[in-house]
């Protein structure tokens, strides 16, 4: 049986709806949960005490003095990520801390620490591996913060 052109286009739009459906669905659950990751608590990098910060895999925002997202990004372990590789760390071992240095104009670990003291944090538990790199690639796309577009590896 030889298919016409309006039962290939049938067929075609009955995709594209799906797909589209399929789509829509994805991006609302996932602007959930960058809702869930911006409307959690916030931390002060320069007041937070590590109990605070779970050792758990998750998602984290940063955010700026004006409370702009500056940097987003996913850890296995928030606490030695946020507390210890991006508030204390070097700009060797925190993509973060390299991304301040270039974007900040700053010149030592000194002046990086004192600009990370003015600075806060938001995060979202994420155990699924998969998981934390789809939503930290999603909320990056949509917050589009400054040191993730700005990084140079």
């Amino acid at each position: 049986m030889e298919t016409n052109f309006y039962t290939k286009n049938k067929h075609a739009n009955v995709k594209f709806f799906l797909v589209k459906h399929l789509l829509e669905n994805v991006a609302l659950e996932y602007v959930g949960k960058v809702k869930e990751l911006l409307n959690s608590k916030s931390l002060s990098f320069k007041n937070v005490a590590s109990s605070e910060v779970p050792d758990r895999p998750g998602v984290y925002a940063i955010f700026d003095e004006r409370g702009r997202v500056i940097y987003v990004g996913r850890t296995r372990n928030l606490r030695r990520r946020l507390l210890r590789d991006h508030k204390r760390g070097n700009v060797r071992g925190s993509q973060f801390r390299k991304a301040l240095m270039q974007n900040y104009g700053l010149t030592d670990e000194e002046q990086i620490n004192s600009q990370v003291d003015q600075f806060t944090f938001k995060f979202k538990e994420v155990d699924d591996p998969e998981e934390r790199i789809r939503l930290e690639h999603f909320a990056t796309a949509v917050l589009a913060p400054k040191l993730n577009m700005k990084l140079k590896l």
